[in-house]
């Protein structure tokens, strides 16, 4: 269940940045008992509270949402950095491989 995942998530990061639920519902300004609730998986944040963890914690939600395989991050990963120097061409020649690849063209 996706809350408490989140709520994992966001409990695992607090402990890393060593906050009390307390101080990170000061510093989001919330309550205490919202951040708890949220931890626990009994209520869902807000996109603006959810936004404001995250920042706070360094905690990057698209993990969360979207966990992959180690490898397949690694991959992504090797695959950016590869792009990164690519010329213009050369990314409308990889984007059009990816796009048959998976049969379908993603509109820009």
């Amino acid at each position: 269940m996706v809350r408490n995942e989140l709520g994992n998530a966001i409990r695992n990061a607090r402990m890393e940045k060593k906050l009390t639920q307390e101080k990170l519902a000061e510093i989001i300004n919330i309550s205490p008992v919202h951040i708890k609730q949220i931890e626990a998986g009994t209520r869902m944040p807000s996109v603006e509270v959810l936004y404001k963890i995250s920042v706070t914690l360094n905690l990057s939600v698209d993990d969360v949402f979207f966990p992959e395989k180690p490898n397949a991050k690694e991959m992504l990963g090797k695959i950016e950095r590869i792009l990164r120097v690519c010329t213009q061409h050369d990314l409308r020649v990889v984007y059009a491989t990816a796009c048959a690849l998976i049969d379908t063209d993603i509109q820009e």
